[in-house]
């Protein structure tokens, strides 16, 4: 899985009558989602055995067909991945001390591993991994727990500089916004040298109610104090200084007065921020907006936990079928139903998915608020 960085709480929150982070089974939107939750495929692991980036299966998918349970037997599965990372179980097997990269839940209903395409796995590797799974899976009353085992290489984190992408003025994410809002450019500045990102949402800091943006983490170099320009590094556009920056993850704040809660969405297109939800899940079509690529639409595909972003471990990523590209880091991936628009999370990298699927890497938006202490701004 070759990455290039460009992505809960599920305490129930009501603003003006509507969940603005919501436990999915509390919202209409997303109860209708989940009872159109595809049944589960159980051949799907047995036509896996034909592709090279496969390693090994073990178990079985259960042949599941109403949406409600396919989404409750995801949660039961994502348990295992929370458990083992407050437990710290897998880390001594990550790369290069072992040949982990990343563990975590597939859409499609399986456990999934990921190691280390350059290390030469052993029996005793698959062992030791497979007996801790288990062992979460037992406790769980989960027999024959479906587990797939890919390979992959680690994420390179390289932020895209203002050299390597175009600043054209036609582009409308380069154009110069005030108030800031969500999906526009925005730069980073060390020393000489300016990193181009997307500015994911505006929000409120929870602590003192102070406003701002969210960008990824590794667009502001992982440093607090830098400052930030919206679009570009030039003289009258200062956005002000990165203040926080969200451990175990791929997000900074940047306190700023003058914000909105609104979104580009490619095109010059602006519309309010509605809410949001803690992340995505299987069925759900999500769309990102990003300064390189645009705004593109794709499927959730799954949750994984482990890949090391500039030496930074990652507690939990998404992912979403498409690409992305080095400048669309830190925008925001929303999801749209009615009209209305809810963010899920922020871009962080692009990958390829068992080594043939283009997709976007994402920061949940749970995962976002709970490590930064923010709340998305909605209109």
């Amino acid at each position: 899985m070759a990455l290039v960085p460009a992505v809960t709480a599920e305490k129930l929150v009501e603003k003006t009558g509507e969940n603005i982070l919501g436990t999915y089974e509390d919202s209409v939107e997303i109860k209708s989602i989940i009872e159109q939750i595809s049944p589960t495929d159980p051949s799907i692991l047995e036509k896996m055995s034909e592709n090279k980036n496969i390693l090994r299966t073990y178990g079985k998918i259960p042949e599941i067909t109403t949406g409600t349970e396919v989404h409750q037997w995801f949660n039961k599965l994502d348990t295992i991945r929370v458990n083992l990372n407050e437990n710290n179980e897998m880390k001594p097997y990550f790369y290069p001390a072992g040949p982990l990269v990343a563990y975590g839940t597939n859409a499609d209903g399986y456990f999934w591993v990921i190691f280390d395409e350059r290390y030469g796995p052993k029996n005793e590797d698959f062992d030791v991994i497979f007996d801790l799974i288990n062992k979460q899976a037992v406790k769980l009353n989960i027999k024959n727990v479906p587990i797939v085992f890919s390979t992959g290489t680690p994420i390179i984190p390289v932020s895209a500089f203002i050299n390597q992408v175009s600043t054209s003025s036609t582009n409308p994410y380069l154009t110069y916004y005030h108030p800031i809002t969500g999906g526009i450019g925005v730069s980073v500045v060390q020393g000489s040298t300016a990193a181009l990102g997307t500015i994911g949402f505006t929000a409120n800091r929870n602590s003192d109610n102070t406003k701002g943006y969210v960008i990824a983490g590794h667009t502001a170099w992982f440093q607090t104090g830098l400052s930030s320009y919206q679009p570009l590094y030039a003289s009258g556009n200062l956005g002000g200084t990165i203040s926080k920056i969200g451990s175990n993850t791929d997000a900074a704040f940047i306190p700023y007065s003058n914000v909105a809660a609104t979104m580009h969405i490619g095109g010059g297109s602006f519309v309010n921020v509605n809410g949001c939800y803690s992340g995505g899940i299987s069925g759900m079509t999500l769309t990102k907006s990003g300064a390189a690529s645009g705004s593109v639409t794709g499927q959730y595909l799954g949750v994984l936990t482990g890949q090391t972003i500039g030496g930074h471990y990652m507690d939990k990523i998404e992912l979403m079928t498409t690409t992305c590209t080095t400048g669309d880091s830190g925008g925001p991936v929303y999801y749209t139903s009615s009209g209305r628009y809810k963010i899920v999370g922020i871009i962080s990298a692009s990958t390829t998915v068992n080594g043939n699927t283009p997709a976007t890497v994402y920061i949940p938006c749970g995962e976002v608020m709970s490590k930064l202490g923010v709340t998305p701004l909605t209109a």
